[in-house]
């Protein structure tokens, strides 16, 4: 079986994203497959993680970070309007754990020292996903169904603190495995098996582990100066972890394949979002977006307010350039932008070697790089100037818009755990009530000022799990959030 077939079965199975999947299979383990080989697996794992990233988890996201509200030629919808059901988490839940998180344990059980190292990166970068927008999940008990592994079909759920500080162990063992590669190749498909290009991606997803937790947890200091002083990070686009996709029939990006396979896209720009970048004179709004058809502007709507417009047509709004929504888009997992943004920050609250500024507008320019909007010099001179003479709190508000900004179509659940961490007692960058930069949806459950802040325990689980937690919220926290 080759690589390409893998990529024409996922990407003709979004017939699941909206099915749930039982616990006994939520839990099946193909470690004793007699026919599976390490290689089709780990491509299998790559693909099944893009599919169910990009096509579920970035665009329910879209909404949430207010990057994006519904437009015309669909009814109110539910999660804009913050109105959650258990089941609408069954696909992102079951997806990840029994599809990717299974092929990536099979490749660390069963594979060569590189292959195993690139599966246990890029299953650290899933779990620690999962606590980021799930909170507490199944970790140590996760993916052990079969007889050799225990049968454990209920497994427990631990606390995110636990899993983050185990998942900064398996980057490290993935990194000593990587002292000495074994062959891997195309069947590699985020770096085509270059084993210096997964050493980039956990050291910068090591960083990543110990920044997300920063702000409540000042011990981490220390652990991230050192991370900065070895270096080797993610720094160009050719060292980005990315899937791509070809955008020839069969080989579509996933969010472009869910909605061309349906009604199409049918979001429009947020008013939030425009807003801002209008405040700021950003250019790159004209290229994540394209001009409403009526106006020769971009034009956004307020969340959840499509329904209490006469006749709305779709010629009034901006939709998502190709920047955000094309056939040929790659599924980005993180960005050069991502690492300097985090190395930027670093350097803010714990005075690493890197400078500041200097790693704040690399992490913008490389932005506008990427989405094709020019030279940024004139926008740092002005709109994103950032004086390292400011108090740490303006800094980190200046650094959590831009990062804010710069995570639109591209990586949009980073950008809404991101604003979740960014909020702070006393300073609430994105949902303060007076100047925040989200506005309350028109239509809402939660009420005025009231925004989400983790998945609901899915109900496959509550169904068929006793160890799933009973009375999580669509507002409670995960252990980093302030």
């Amino acid at each position: 079986m080759n690589i390409k077939n893998f990529i024409i079965l996922a990407i003709f199975s979004f017939s699941w994203m909206s099915c749930g999947d039982d616990l006994a299979e939520l839990n099946v383990d193909p470690n004793n497959s007699s026919t599976a080989r390490p290689q089709e697996v780990l491509t299998s794992g790559q693909v099944n993680y893009a599919n169910v990233l990009d096509a579920i988890i970035n665009e329910n996201c879209a909404l949430y970070a207010q990057y994006w509200a519904g437009g015309p030629g669909v009814a109110i919808l539910d999660h804009e309007r913050y109105f959650f059901e258990a089941a609408d988490f069954n696909g992102t839940w079951s997806r990840t754990y029994r599809q990717s998180l299974s092929d990536l344990s099979f490749v660390i059980d069963n594979g060569n020292n590189s292959s195993k190292a690139a599966a246990q990166i890029l299953s650290v970068h899933i779990y620690q996903q999962l606590v980021d927008v799930f909170g507490d999940v199944p970790y140590t008990e996760a993916l052990r169904g079969s007889l050799e592994k225990g049968s454990i079909l209920t497994p427990k759920y631990d606390s995110g603190k636990t899993i983050y500080d185990d998942l900064l162990i398996k980057v490290d063992e993935a990194l000593a495995l990587l002292q000495s590669p074994g062959t891997m190749g195309s069947e590699d498909l985020i770096y085509g098996g270059d084993a210096s290009k997964w050493v980039k991606f956990a050291n910068s997803l090591k960083l990543k582990l110990l920044m997300r937790q920063s702000g409540k947890d000042a011990s981490v200091a220390d652990a991230v100066k050192t991370v900065v002083a070895n270096g080797n990070f993610i720094e160009s686009a050719s060292d980005m972890p990315l899937v791509r996709f070809s955008g020839t029939t069969g080989g579509w990006n996933p969010q472009y394949a869910r909605r061309e396979s349906g009604i199409k896209m049918f979001y429009v720009a947020s008013d939030s979002y425009v807003k801002k970048m209008e405040e700021l004179g950003d250019p790159r709004l004209e290229v994540l977006f394209n001009p409403a058809v009526n106006t020769g502007t971009i034009v956004g709507l307020l969340q959840g307010h499509i329904n209490d417009l006469v006749s709305p047509q779709k010629a009034d709004f901006s939709y998502p350039s190709s920047v955000q929504y094309s056939a040929s888009n790659s599924v980005v997992i993180m960005s050069n932008w991502e690492v300097y943004f985090l190395r930027a920050e670093a350097a803010m609250r714990f005075g690493t070697v890197d400078d500041q500024v200097n790693m704040f507008n690399n992490a913008i320019s490389s932005h506008f790089t990427y989405v094709g909007a020019g030279d940024a010099t004139s926008y740092l001179e002005s709109s994103a100037t950032l004086n390292p003479s400011l108090d740490l709190e303006t800094k980190l508000n200046i650094l959590a818009t831009q990062k804010w900004i710069s995570m639109c179509g591209i990586q949009e659940t980073e950008g809404w755990i991101e604003t979740r961490r960014f909020d702070r007692p006393g300073n609430q960058v994105f949902t303060g009530s007076a100047n925040g930069i989200f506005r309350t949806p028109t239509r809402t459950v939660l009420g005025q000022g009231v925004f989400p802040s983790v998945f609901l325990i899915p109900q496959s689980e509550l169904s068929f799990n006793p160890n799933a937690p009973r009375d999580r919220k669509i507002t409670d926290k995960v252990f980093w959030d302030n």
